[in-house]
């Protein structure tokens, strides 16, 4: 055993002024006698008061001295050479990658790492430096050239990982940049070995420790939805990734019901596939694997999938051709735009398939109205809906009413050669010029009406930037479409383009575990990027005092590379191969907390003593003085 700070042992000299004081400490003890026979009594009391006594036996000094012994041995640092697998100056890269959750190796490889790791926290010497990186969907630093264990622990006791791949070129970057500039410097690789094939070799001496024993898994590696014309069909697959075949139970659950369940066997590295036909109704499916207890890795043994019973929302527009409304609907999420000319005869046909909204763009309108809602552009007479009196040139916009559908939407330079004066009982003017108003909206008869009253071929609008947020706005009003598109599934990490439309105020969503995350609706569409757990993600838009449901999205692992766990013997790294790491460096142990900790309870011992006088060997010291 050697010493880290053997100088500290000095301080044992402390001892030295607690033993004076005890024998310096005055003895006097007041007695009653009953005869002058016991003034030889009264005389040792007289020698007790003498400055300097023989020094008796004490178990309070002799406590106090172990509490001194065991705190300058502490001070001193006292250890013992240990076998590591590195020492000096270490960069440590901890794989915290979706395949490290594996159930293998109790309780899983990721915790089993982060012991390795404590292991090589507590064996650094006193010179050394540990730099910890986390190699998860994002690379990062945990702790930076640092010998402070306490800091070094802290740092590795808060990581968690992440259910996806990992960024292994960012972690390779990190840890090259940390290991310049340092003597003896070396990295290790704590990982399953599921590493890139084309990284570049590392600037020092690498060693990597392999986590993991079996490579067994099974993983869901596809759940879709699709419509057909006999309704909503279901798409699974199951993958081997082991080297055995394997039989798994598959059970699909819709809405939280449990729809059917079925035995699949599955030859190593194979795929196997499963289709239902699901209900109509159907809106969240959920797939599971269960009854084999060779799958190590239950992070892929779940799945989720979103079914939007509506479908896409159908937009007719009614024109003899407008390029730039037809690329606008082109590009509006959760529509699906139709194209006839003015008087087509499914206007007025009663049999033809309706639609969720009918865009009139100088058209006239048919008789009977159409069922649904009216988005009515250059509005011509012969209607009883509203009243036209002709047409106006004096259409610079001088009062704009306060209203969600004109967010964002900038009026001052548009620019409008002439406009329909139209008047209706219904409408609200949120637009008003000098000669009549610009934009209505109202409703009428059950169904939502907007009126703009002249052709936006005649008008700069198409050029502005205000085009597309008036249209988007004023269609979302009349017929919401989705805020995103559902039916597809995300990897973790992947970001969600969110359009809130007219009307809301913020974008909630309400993640897998539970917790919410919110942002204000700004001039840009929403982007949600913190998608880094599986499961369901539910959106919903604020619009005032009331709020309404934007939809639901799922995000899944769907990763065969990770669900590929066998752990590796050995890494290529450009031209070196790295073979799993031996204990061939020396580390330190050091005893300090052991120490320390019965300095305490010494510190302990010695005042329950001090306040128990009743005790046998303290009513013997007692008669001695």
């Amino acid at each position: 055993m050697s010493l880290l700070t053997p100088f500290a042992l000095l301080l044992g000299l402390l001892a030295v002024p607690i033993i004076l004081m005890y024998m310096l400490r005055l003895r006097r003890q007041e007695m009653l006698v009953s005869s002058t026979l016991l003034w030889q009594q009264l005389l040792r009391d007289r020698e007790a008061n003498a400055p300097w006594q023989k020094l008796r036996r004490n178990w309070l000094l002799i406590l106090q001295l172990l509490i001194l012994a065991a705190l300058v041995l502490a001070l001193a640092r006292p250890f013992l050479p240990v076998p590591s697998l590195v020492s000096g100056n270490v960069v440590v890269l901890l794989d915290a990658s979706a395949s490290m959750q594996a159930t293998d190796v109790a309780p899983n490889r990721f915790e089993a790492a982060k012991a390795e790791v404590h292991q090589l926290i507590n064996n650094l010497r006193g010179s050394d430096q540990m730099t910890l990186i986390k190699v998860g969907q994002t690379a990062s630093v945990l702790a930076a050239a640092s010998n402070d264990r306490s800091q070094l622990r802290q740092a590795l006791d808060a990581v968690q990982p992440d259910p996806a791949a990992a960024d292994w070129p960012a972690a390779f970057a990190l840890a090259a940049g940390a290991a310049q500039g340092y003597e003896e410097a070396q990295i290790l690789i704590l990982s399953d070995g599921n590493l890139p094939a084309d990284l570049p070799p590392l600037p020092v001496t690498a060693v990597y420790q392999p986590v993991g024993v079996s490579g067994e898994n099974l993983a869901i590696s596809a759940l879709a939805i699709r419509d057909t014309p006999d309704g909503p069909q279901l798409f699974a697959s199951v993958f081997n990734a082991g080297q055995n075949e394997q039989s798994v139970l598959l059970s699909i659950r819709l809405d939280g019901t449990l729809f059917d369940s079925r035995r699949l066997t599955i030859a190593a590295g194979e795929t196997a596939v499963a289709t239902w036909d699901l209900p109509t109704e159907t809106a969240v499916i959920q797939a599971n694997l269960s009854d084999n207890d060779s799958d190590h890795l239950p992070l892929d043994d779940v799945a989720w999938a979103v079914h939007d019973g509506s479908g896409s929302n159908r937009v007719l527009l009614i024109t003899e051709g407008n390029l730039f409304l037809e690329q606008v609907y082109s590009v509006l999420p959760g529509l699906e735009p139709f194209r006839v000319a003015p008087g087509h005869p499914s206007l007025t046909d009663p049999d033809a398939e309706p639609f969720d909204l009918y865009v009139f763009d100088g058209a006239p309108l048919p008789t009977p109205l159409p069922d649904g809602n009216l988005f009515i552009i250059n509005p011509q007479p012969g209607t009883d809906l509203y009243d036209s009196s002709g047409v106006f040139t004096n259409t610079v916009a001088i009062r704009l009413a306060d209203s969600s559908l004109l967010q964002f939407v900038d009026w001052r330079n548009i620019n409008i050669r002439q406009a329909q004066a139209v008047t209706a009982v219904w409408g609200q003017t949120l637009v008003e010029a000098e000669g009549g108003p610009l934009l209505l909206t109202g409703e009428r008869d059950g169904r939502r009406l907007a009126l703009l009253t002249f052709d936006v071929r005649h008008s700069d609008l198409p050029l502005q930037i205000a085009f597309p947020i008036l249209m988007a706005n004023i269609t979302n009003w009349l017929n919401p479409g989705r805020a995103f598109e559902t039916s597809a599934s995300r990897q973790p990490g992947e970001p969600v383009t969110i359009l809130p439309g007219a009307g809301a105020t913020a974008v909630i969503i309400t993640k897998p575990d539970g917790s919410q995350w919110r942002s204000d609706v700004g001039e840009t569409a929403v982007l949600f990027n913190e998608t880094d757990q599986i499961g369901i993600y539910e959106v919903t838009l604020p619009e005032g005092s009331r709020s309404r449901s934007g939809g639901r999205f799922a995000v899944n692992l769907f990763d065969t590379a990770e669900a590929s766990i066998a752990p590796a013997t050995a890494l290529q790294l450009g031209q070196t191969s790295l073979a799993a790491a031996t204990e061939d460096n020396i580390g330190q142990r050091e005893f300090w907390p052991w120490l320390l900790g019965l300095a305490l309870l010494i510190l302990a011992i010695e005042w329950w003593v001090h306040h128990r006088p009743s005790l046998p060997w303290r009513r013997q010291q007692q008669s001695i003085n």
